[in-house]
């Protein structure tokens, strides 16, 4: 083990007080406890800091209190950092790491921990482990399965059929209607679960070789958070004609100063109504599960959030990326210091470009997104540090929604030009900054893709 794991390991101890008569030393003898010490050593856990700690916390509790259960709140607080107000029906952070412990686990007893005499599994509904003997190793593992990980990442998306048709029914007698039903309404749960339905029917997706790009990141990030954007907040900016901070989006009560802002009582509702939405749009939805399926098979576990349920100890204590602009996603106003080329989004003299803060020989200092017949977008792709400089933020933010996602597929699948691949093949690269342009006919896929200009740190 080294030494970072071990010190982990015992500042843990001391969060779960033994019962009178209870010390470390018969903690250390407990063959539970020592297959613990293994499989955090593991080369498996070696990236995945959060997992460990659960695993440690949930595991001295089971034996030091076995009578005790371990509540989705404790972990989330205790564990995870979350705040008092902690609401587990709007943040599945616990649900979704505790699908990637399950994860993990399996791997390391089908691999490194293969011989080992105890066999350790999370049953779905509980956050405590259960052991068996090794020789049970043949047995399913619990909650590794399909249905427990659709479960799982499906719980936050998914709303009361009733109270869906409500708020559809609400939302067709306001003005800005036509455009919200084309354009959102598209929850990230809905993506997840049309997936499952299409992998149940047998469907076997083609596996692409991972390109200099994925390769970068499978070597790079490790565990990784994926934020999909707040499309209510970019349809509550264009109502109100304002652009939000990211103070004013982590309060509270930010709908309502929105609303404030305007004086058509049926543009208030609709502001406040968007308030209590948690919508993104299929293309970025789709983002996020073409990240997390690549990324898996490159080695990297994620798990997907909604840009309204993040902290910024998130950010502070994760490898994040973070899709679309400061208008969708005000989180990305964090590092505007440490890129480029910023997206520039002003709503009220209808502004929105690129500005090249440090502009190269031969490169402009400003590139317009067009929006026309024949659209031009541009989206600049960004590996950077986190705000603690503990792991990496990788930022998306393109003109549109079709630029964002041609851009994830030309990063993930597309045949990448000789000198970026030739530069994320070196061991030296940490940080990069990609700046592409794309061309599409209007409510039309981008047709087109090319590298405009690029960064190294």
């Amino acid at each position: 083990m080294e030494r970072g794991d071990r010190i982990e390991a015992m500042n843990l101890t001391e969060a779960v007080p033994a019962k009178p008569g209870t010390n470390q030393k018969l903690l250390d003898e407990d063959a539970r406890w020592q297959l613990v010490q293994r499989i955090i050593a593991s080369e498996g856990f070696q990236r995945a800091s959060q997992l460990r700690s659960i695993l440690v916390y949930a595991t001295r509790l089971a034996i030091l209190r076995p009578s005790e259960v371990l509540s989705e709140y404790e972990v989330a607080c205790k564990i995870l950092g979350r705040r008092p107000d902690f609401n587990p029906a709007n943040d599945n952070i616990v649900r979704a790491q505790f699908s990637h412990l399950r994860n993990k686990l399996k791997h390391y007893f089908d691999t490194e921990g293969r011989e080992e005499p105890l066999i350790l599994t999370f049953p779905r509904g509980s956050y405590l482990p259960a052991f068996a003997p090794g020789t049970d190793r043949h047995r399913p593992h619990a909650g590794t399965d399909s249905q427990a990980e659709e479960s799982e990442q499906g719980a936050a998306g998914s709303d009361a059929p009733a109270r869906r048709q409500e708020q559809l029914s609400t939302l067709l007698n306001w003005k800005l209607a036509s455009a919200l039903l084309v354009n959102v309404i598209f929850i990230a749960g809905t993506v997840w679960y049309v997936r499952s339905q299409t992998l149940k029917a047998g469907h076997v997706e083609p596996q692409p070789a991972a390109n200099a790009f994925v390769d970068f990141l499978g070597r790079s990030i490790g565990e990784v958070t994926i934020v999909v954007p707040d499309t209510s907040l970019a349809i509550i900016q264009q109502v109100a004609q304002s652009n939000l901070s990211l103070s004013d989006y982590v309060s509270k009560d930010f709908p309502q100063t929105e609303a404030d802002k305007v004086s058509d009582p049926a543009e208030k509702q609709t502001i406040l109504s968007l308030g209590s939405f948690r919508t993104t749009s299929v293309n970025e939805a789709m983002i996020a599960v073409d990240f997390l399926d690549t990324l898996k098979r490159a080695g990297v576990y994620g798990t997907i959030r909604y840009a309204r349920d993040l902290h910024v100890q998130d950010l502070n204590q994760d490898n994040t990326i973070l899709i679309g602009g400061p208008n969708s996603d005000p989180w990305t106003s964090l590092f505007a210091d440490r890129i480029n080329f910023r997206h520039v989004d002003d709503l009220k003299h209808d502004l929105h470009c690129f500005e090249n803060v440090h502009p190269a020989h031969g490169e402009q200092s400003r590139y317009i997104n067009t929006y026309d017949n024949q659209s031009l977008g541009y989206v600049d792709v960004a590996l950077t540090e986190n705000p603690s400089q503990t792991g990496y933020a990788l930022l998306i933010n393109g003109a549109d929604l079709q630029t964002n996602e041609a851009a994830a597929r030309f990063l993930l699948h597309g045949r990448l030009p000789q000198e970026i691949t030739s530069v994320l093949s070196r061991k030296d690269v940490r940080y990069f900054e990609l700046f592409l342009r794309g061309k599409h006919l209007a409510g039309e896929a981008v047709d087109s893709f090319e590298l405009v200009a690029f960064r190294l740190k």
